[in-house]
């Protein structure tokens, strides 16, 4: 469960209110499905799903409704666009897009191996007729890693006090000490040779990422489609048996209804860092009213830095 505090909750109610003020939506009832990255509501008045993120975001917003126009376009086991909503709801605080909602069935949980079929699906495809970015996750990681050092007020006394609490480090050691992480991985990805071709890739593939539409298993959360290896829509899977504690046997599941294993490919180690680079940078500069989240980030930060084989717990 997702803990925020009245500030943050506060604010997420009021960058819903304003993105269904101005697309013409009745918030009545409407609850937040998950925030990690973006705030999700359901709106059970227009039966739609509000992804809402910060107006500095509105770039990457534009970006997602036109790949996802476009896998539409083109068939593939993806999530629609709401009817009607096929530009994203702009604010001047919030970028915005309204997704057709799939009821799912009480209870139900997404196996591991329900990801092979749509993941092969989306790798068939080695040419969008769209332009999308190449995949470069130190790129994001660094862009994260660099707002940390640009806070101020409130936001950067609290991370202050944060880093000194959980990892007993001023904030600009630990900026500088992710900083050189982001660059030795650089290196070592320019450096990978790829066994499986480049194409599409979802980006952030995992069984939460998948709901049953009525015409079977489609991907949610189209922000990180890109052009890049196949090989990294296969790391949440192999990297949750890693850091998770994950069933191995779900993973071979996955892995041989995919019909490729990660952990038998020598760009594994590299991957597996670059997985755990990305998980202790993805809400770095987001901690200040979530206190979950942050307790479970100086975990995971501990245990990245110290090289050890310390079970992560999932963001609720």
């Amino acid at each position: 469960m997702t803990i925020l505090s009245c500030d943050e909750r506060d604010r997420l109610d009021a960058a819903l209110h304003e993105v269904a003020a101005k697309a013409g939506i009745d918030p009545t009832d409407a609850r937040l499905l998950r925030y990690t990255m973006n705030a999700v509501f359901y709106a059970p008045a227009a039966d739609v799903v509000l992804r809402i993120a910060p107006a500095d975001n509105v770039r990457e917003v534009r970006q997602v409704a036109a790949v996802a126009t476009r896998l539409a376009e083109l068939d593939l086991p993806t999530v629609r666009l709401a009817p009607g909503f096929e530009e994203p709801i702009e604010t001047s605080a919030w970028a915005a897009t309204a997704w057709t909602y799939l009821p799912q069935p009480s209870g139900h949980r997404h196996q591991l191996v329900d990801l092979a079929a749509p993941l092969l699906s989306i790798h068939s495809i080695h040419r969008l007729g769209l332009a999308i970015p190449e995949w470069d996750v130190i790129d994001r990681c660094e862009d994260r890693v660099r707002k940390i050092a640009e806070a101020t007020g409130e936001a950067m006394d609290y991370l202050e006090a944060w880093a000194k609490r959980e990892l007993n480090l001023p904030i600009h050691h630990l900026v500088d000490r992710l900083l050189q992480h982001c660059a030795e991985l650089r290196l070592a990805v320019a450096a990978a040779r790829w066994a499986l071709p480049v194409s599409i890739i979802h980006g952030d593939a995992h069984a939460g990422n998948l709901l049953t539409a009525s015409d079977g298993v489609v991907l949610i959360d189209l922000d990180s489609i890109r052009f890049g290896p196949p090989e990294w829509d296969l790391v949440p899977a192999a990297h949750g048996v890693e850091r998770f504690a994950d069933a191995l046997s779900e993973y071979e599941d996955f892995a041989s209804a995919y019909g490729f294993d990660l952990f038998s490919s020598p760009n594994w180690p590299v991957l597996l860092d670059v997985r755990d680079l990305q998980l202790v940078t993805s809400v770095i500069a987001k901690l200040l009213g979530r206190p979950n989240v942050a307790e479970e980030l100086g975990h995971r930060l501990r245990s990245y830095f110290a090289k050890n084989a310390a079970t992560w717990h999932r963001f609720r």
